[in-house]
């Protein structure tokens, strides 16, 4: 699929990309459905996609560290110019070198998700040792956090469905049921990544803690503001994005691909992740 916008030349500070694949993930549908108008204005025609992966096709004046071929991941604005098209052009700032070991295709799971995970640890403060829930845990968001958790020493405890226990606790090490009301409030933090659990993710939290929230927090669920929440969306950062690869070179981050469509057939990958395709639906282009 050829973009409505001609490739252009990168300018200072920027690197043209020739996209290999993208990934397609929930918040592209919300921005076409137009849920995101208001936040979000786009000029039509638009191209939607926020992670990519390819190759360095152009480098503008100022970048250091890139060169013309170079296999590269990126992490793309939500401007009506995005991932799902031949070439795009992004910051620097939001690139980093793609490892050798990983294809195309695992490239374009990590940028947002892989972001999203870390700075969500980061806005808490959490430090060694400390017990961390999150919600959502089986999730592209999820799982990027929990590694950065194990990495820095904390303990994460994945919240899931029932059915999900062993899968999770497989993934954290320590796992329980987000969906049953807690016995008590055990958890000084805790990461929101799963909207219809958030109620019961908060009710988890002592009094005087925190919680890093990238969905909607419910109405009336933080009652007398007893614990401090952080609404956050990521940004991009290409310090954080190459710790993410890295730590997918290495194997300790895996993040799912559940179906692989070609850039044609968008349509058909929108529709998986409507239908909540689990893991990751990615575009070979």
């Amino acid at each position: 699929m050829t973009s409505p916008f001609p490739s252009r030349q990168p300018a200072a500070g920027e690197i043209l990309i020739k996209i290999e694949a993208s990934a397609v993930n929930p918040f592209d549908l919300m921005v076409r459905k137009g849920d995101m108008a208001q936040f979000i204005p786009l000029e039509l025609p638009a191209v939607l996609g926020g992670d990519a992966a390819g190759v360095v096709a152009g480098v503008g004046s100022g970048v250091s560290g890139f060169s013309i071929g170079d296999r590269v991941i990126a992490d793309f604005a939500l401007n009506g110019r995005g991932a799902h098209a031949e070439y795009g052009v992004v910051p620097a700032t939001a690139v980093a070198k793609l490892p050798a070991n990983l294809s195309f295709e695992q490239g374009a799971t990590l940028p947002k998700a892989g972001l999203t995970g870390r700075q969500s640890v980061d806005a808490l403060g959490v430090g060694a040792g400390a017990r961390v829930l999150i919600a959502g845990s089986l999730g592209a968001v999820g799982r990027a956090a929990i590694q950065y958790l194990q990495e820095i020493g904390a303990k994460p405890v994945a919240g899931v469905r029932p059915d999900r226990i062993e899968e999770a606790r497989q993934l954290a090490g320590e796992a329980l049921d987000i969906t049953a009301a807690p016995a008590g409030a055990t958890f000084d933090y805790a990461i929101s990544a799963a909207a219809p659990v958030a109620l019961n993710l908060i009710r988890h939290v002592r009094d005087g803690g925190q919680v890093a929230s990238i969905v909607p927090v419910p109405e009336g669920a933080n009652t007398g503001n007893r614990v401090r929440i952080h609404e956050l969306y990521h940004h991009a950062d290409a310090g954080t994005l190459a710790a993410v690869a890295s730590a997918a070179s290495r194997g300790v981050l895996i993040i799912p691909i559940a179906k692989t469509f070609r850039l044609e057939h968008i349509g058909a990958a929108q529709a998986a992740v409507a239908a909540g395709s689990p893991g990751k639906v990615v575009l070979k282009h």
